[in-house]
């Protein structure tokens, strides 16, 4: 016969689920399923009482179980309620961007994380049975957005070119890829916008002539998801992040560790 370990004896009996846990399991996913929107106001606390068939006291703990997971907004004062906060991929940036900093994480290796990441979202890419009318068309419309600004304002250009990035790695297909990599890029991208600031400001920015190469790198990229070569695009993509490490972080401190506050201003 089976006898327990001392381990088991010693737990006690079995607890039942908390009530508030269980109210805030049931609102939380009706926001996760996309049927309570964002910025949807929930009924007054009278009406949820009825609705749950609850305590006062049980639906405010529920109600600040979910205000702490940054799924609603808690209004105090006269309008008073709870304002829906669906998860984002900029609030998953921001929660990432504090987990790395409690673990004393600096720059660098955010950076290095993401030059591994983003050639897996190209080769991704470059396996899609619809690239062709997706993908390849929205980068190749980035691209030439690219050689329209390739005089013209700094900002401007290299936005572009950010969203060459980020639009390869949102449709790269995988959910789990494309959110990892971008809270990532999230996470660098404050960094990105003061290389850019600083060095337009003081006329260090690339001429255009140094900037052509790049636009071709991205056009290349483009080709090689065109054509499905999915390690070549891969292997063109990793050496990019090279450069573009350089040029971005070659004077700066990327022992710095990772700030939260950096993420969420630059949303």
């Amino acid at each position: 016969m089976h006898s327990p370990s001392a381990t088991s004896l010693t737990e006690g009996p079995a607890q039942p689920n908390r009530l508030p846990d269980v109210v805030a399991g049931r609102i939380r996913e009706l926001i996760l399923l996309g049927e309570l929107k964002d910025d949807e106001r929930l009924p007054p606390l009278e009406g949820l009482l009825t609705q749950f068939g609850v305590s006062a006291p049980t639906m405010r703990e529920a109600l600040r179980i979910l205000e702490t997971e940054g799924l609603i907004k808690v209004q105090r004062g006269s309008i008073g309620g709870a304002l829906v906060r669906r998860p984002t991929p900029q609030t998953a940036a921001y929660t990432l961007a504090l987990v790395l900093r409690s673990q004393g994480t600096d720059k660098g290796d955010v950076v290095e994380a993401l030059s591994l990441l983003e050639p897996l979202c190209a080769m991704q890419c470059a396996r899609l049975t619809n690239r062709k009318s997706t993908v390849v068309r929205e980068l190749r419309k980035l691209n030439a957005a690219s050689r329209a600004l390739l005089d013209g304002d700094e900002l401007a250009f290299n936005d572009t070119m950010t969203r060459f990035h980020t639009t390869l790695v949102q449709r790269c297909g995988s959910d789990t890829l494309k959110l990892l990599t971008g809270a990532l890029g999230s996470i660098c991208l404050a960094d990105v916008r003061t290389w850019v600031k600083s060095t337009s400001a003081h006329g260090h920015y690339p001429t255009a002539v140094e900037r052509l190469p790049s636009i071709e790198v991205h056009e290349r990229i483009t080709d090689l998801i065109y054509a499905g070569e999915d390690s070549e695009v891969a292997a063109e993509m990793t050496a990019h992040a090279q450069v573009t490490r350089k040029h971005i972080y070659g004077g700066g401190d990327l022992t710095e560790l990772v700030d939260p506050r950096t993420v969420r201003r630059s949303h």
